[in-house]
């Protein structure tokens, strides 16, 4: 289930997981706001119920509960936070597995759960709970044969496709650091394109004139922009997981990133860098590009077996089961 009526990283990979586990054969409910209805695979059962209201909603409660039992399920899932919270509350007959999809101080609510996962080992460190798991998000592979004409994405977007080029890929606020990113940027760095979108884009829009910087917007063609890049930088200041780390690694799209969890666990230690530093290891990579898809090598392999959905499925499937049987 899902709580919040938001369009991102977490509802991404509810849609993704809900969907292959479906093609697996099995039954799959998806109790969220109407609006994720379109998002949804036909093969998931879709009860519309909006969640928006304060998590401690007596009357938000109860239509939770009503749609559960209506639902009928074998367990319980429920991402993030808020959602967590809303089914913690509540007193049922399953089994119930939560996933922390975020960095929170307060993770009280998933010690009542029956088992716990992780997108990341940083964001359950901190949680004491005997049965918590990493599940890291799966991506599809490259598609067979369907290769981003470099040329034609420069031209796209006004640049100039013989200088270096650089991607970030995220939501426009100010946790992802954006705005530090195009402080620094300069000439010399080549070109750098942000694909998202959201409500710092007048802010950054202000700070990237001048610059050779592109806010590309929403792009739903955000592998091809992969395809067509050196480089992905991830800026922020804190996440879970980095979605589109995943994406890039499958597309063997070199990362630069600051500490963050996920990319801390997963990129060799060149690749990382404090905020301070961010900059100077952006440009040693880019400097020397084919020293760092040869450093990158040995993670590019790890991410062809493990970041793939069908992992992804195969674990949250056995993490199902071991709460089953609890």
């Amino acid at each position: 289930m899902l709580a919040a009526a938001e369009d991102g990283g977490v509802e991404n990979h509810v849609y993704a997981l809900a969907g292959a586990l479906a093609e697996r054969g099995d039954d799959v409910a998806l109790i969220a706001h109407s609006k994720h209805a379109t998002s949804v695979c036909s093969n998931v059962a879709f009860h519309a119920l909006d969640l928006t209201r304060s998590r401690r909603n007596p009357l938000a409660r109860r239509d939770l509960q009503r749609a559960i039992a209506a639902a009928k399920p074998d367990v319980v899932h429920a991402h993030a936070g808020k959602a967590a919270a809303l089914v913690a509350a509540l007193a049922l007959p399953c089994p119930t597995v939560g996933t922390v999809h975020g960095t929170k101080r307060d993770l009280a609510a998933y010690k009542r759960f029956t088992q716990v996962i992780g997108v990341s080992q940083g964001v359950i460190d901190q949680l004491d709970h005997p049965a918590k798991a990493v599940v890291y998000h799966g991506v599809p592979a490259p598609k067979p044969g369907a290769g981003a004409c470099r040329q034609t994405i420069a031209r796209e977007l006004g640049i100039d496709p013989n200088r270096p080029l650089s991607l970030a890929v995220g939501r426009l606020v100010p946790v992802k650091g954006f705005h530090t990113l195009i402080e620094f940027w300069h000439e010399d760095l080549g070109n750098l394109v942000i694909a998202g979108e959201g409500p710092e884009r007048r802010r950054l829009q202000r700070l990237a004139a001048g610059r050779p910087v592109v806010l590309a917007g929403f792009r739903g063609d955000v592998r091809n922009l992969m395809q067509a890049a050196d480089l992905l930088v991830i800026s922020s200041t804190r996440e879970a997981f980095h979605l589109g780390m995943a994406e890039a690694l499958r597309e063997r799209l070199p990362v630069v990133s600051t500490r963050v969890c996920g990319p801390e666990e997963i990129l060799p230690p060149e690749q990382l860098a404090d905020s301070g530093s961010l900059e100077a290891t952006i440009r040693r990579s880019l400097l020397d590009l084919d020293a760092t898809r040869g450093r990158m090598a040995p993670t590019f392999d790890w991410a062809e077996r493990t970041l793939t959905v069908e992992r992804m499925v195969d674990e949250t499937r056995r993490v199902y089961t071991q709460a089953m049987a609890a």
